[in-house]
């Protein structure tokens, strides 16, 4: 097995284990079948090798899920029926032994369609992941002035109309909402009873209409096969934002928060949010977005406030912590807080 290969192999169990630890063992056993099938010389090795710009073993390419988002948009528009009729859809007591020879001949028949599709990263745009950020919004004093970096389709940008059940806490939303569930440990945010919101922006790199159907599907795609009841919660988000509206500009975050955080702060709090993104900005991206940031908040005063509100994987920004978490720094002053440590679904929240 070649260098490239072999680091291929490994991310996808790597993935894998994620898979199995978030409630897809489907997933999980389909990308250990894959990584099974890798250096065979057929269709998944030059899927993977393809071009000038073939997919890298990291997680900014996060080649597994987007080869498994692929599959699973085959199997929910019938494009490949033989497929479709091995997924968890149509076959709940799937048998991997039969669907991984259908996923390999699904792969080889279409390879030109999956191979377009794997140009574009994995969106999934999670709405549960906004029970943690409830938490910080519940602190921030209104007007509050939304900004959302990496927003994907935008479903996230009406945050406020989802319904949340903590387990021991809850908010109604709007009428045919979302719900967003986790088994939250510690005491519940202090929500208030309405939320103050001004102004929703929102900017993405390759952002998803969801006023397109083939757009949608690529959402759907990205959820994983088996887990049915996230179907269910992104129709219902889709729902919401095709009735109250969204826009996502098409715009690097870098750029964008530039352009946006370079005039006078409004009055009220500015709040700049983002939900497992921040991990796939590159270098420069990185460093000018922490740059547009930090030049905002050593503006900011009692009346301009801003805030910047984040879940992802802690060691994006501080060191070698195995965990994902939401925190937030406010200023003026700088102050940086850990509010909530969440799994990348949102399946399991603990208040800190």
């Amino acid at each position: 097995m070649s260098d490239a290969l072999a680091a291929h192999a490994a991310h996808f169990r790597k993935q894998e284990e994620w898979c199995e630890r978030l409630g897809s063992p489907f997933n999980a056993a389909l990308l250990s079948g894959l990584a099974d099938r890798m250096s065979e010389g057929g269709v998944l090795d030059r899927l993977l090798l393809r071009g000038e710009t073939p997919l890298t073993p990291s997680v900014a390419d996060v080649a597994p899920l987007r080869l498994a988002g692929a599959l699973h948009a085959m199997a929910l528009t019938g494009r490949d029926e033989a497929l479709a009729a091995q997924y968890p859809a149509a076959r709940p007591d799937w048998d991997m032994d039969i669907v991984l020879p259908a996923a390999m001949a699904a792969l080889e028949a279409h390879e030109t369609w999956v191979a377009e599709f794997l140009t574009r990263p994995p969106q999934t745009n999670e709405t549960r992941r906004s029970i943690g950020l409830l938490a910080g919004f519940a602190q921030l004093e209104g007007p509050l002035h939304l900004l959302e970096i990496g927003a994907s389709a935008g479903l996230n940008q009406h945050w406020d109309a989802f319904g949340y059940d903590g387990g021991s806490w809850s908010r109604v939303g709007a009428p045919g909402a979302p719900v967003q569930t986790t088994q939250w440990q510690g005491g519940p945010p202090d929500l208030p009873e309405t939320f103050d919101i001004a102004s929703r922006r929102a900017c993405d790199c390759a952002p998803i209409d969801i006023t397109d159907p083939d757009e949608r599907l690529r959402l759907a795609a990205y959820i994983w096969p088996d887990q049915t009841e996230r179907l269910e919660r992104l129709e219902a988000a889709i729902s919401i934002a095709l009735d109250r509206g969204v826009h996502v500009e098409e715009a690097d975050a870098a750029d964008w928060l530039e352009r946006v955080l370079g005039r006078p702060l409004p009055n009220g709090t500015t709040v700049i949010y983002h939900s497992i993104a921040w991990q796939y900005f590159n270098s420069d991206t990185d460093h000018r977005a922490k740059r547009a940031i930090r030049a905002a908040g050593s503006r900011a005063d009692s009346d301009h406030r801003l805030a910047w509100l984040r879940f992802e994987h802690e060691n994006v920004f501080q060191g070698d912590s195995r965990e994902h978490v939401v925190d937030m720094i406010t200023w003026p002053g700088g102050e940086r807080r850990r509010l909530v440590v969440m799994d990348p679904h949102a399946l399991g929240a603990r208040a800190v």
